[in-house]
């Protein structure tokens, strides 16, 4: 979360019961098209690229194989490269 990810919850009693915490999806945008989603219950982190914010139809998906990895995607797509 100190990454910038939001989360938002949804309420679903069968998956709380099965887990102990709410449904929650978490994400962070890196472009209108590209966004890095992670899983809490696998606890994986992915990048996503989609069609178009309307239809959303996933057309690539890349895993995310440790935190430096993750780091320096966010920084590729977020922090200013002066």
């Amino acid at each position: 979360m100190d990454l910038g990810f939001d989360e938002e919850f949804h309420e679903d009693p069968i998956y709380y019961k099965h887990f102990g915490y709410h449904w929650a999806i978490i994400q962070k945008k890196l472009t209108k098209k590209i966004y890095l989603d992670w899983s809490k219950e696998t606890q994986l982190c992915e990048m996503v690229r989609i069609d178009n914010k309307k239809n959303c139809n996933i057309l690539a998906r890349m895993p995310i194989n440790d935190l430096t990895e993750l780091k320096k995607i966010i920084s590729f797509f977020c922090e200013d490269n002066k």
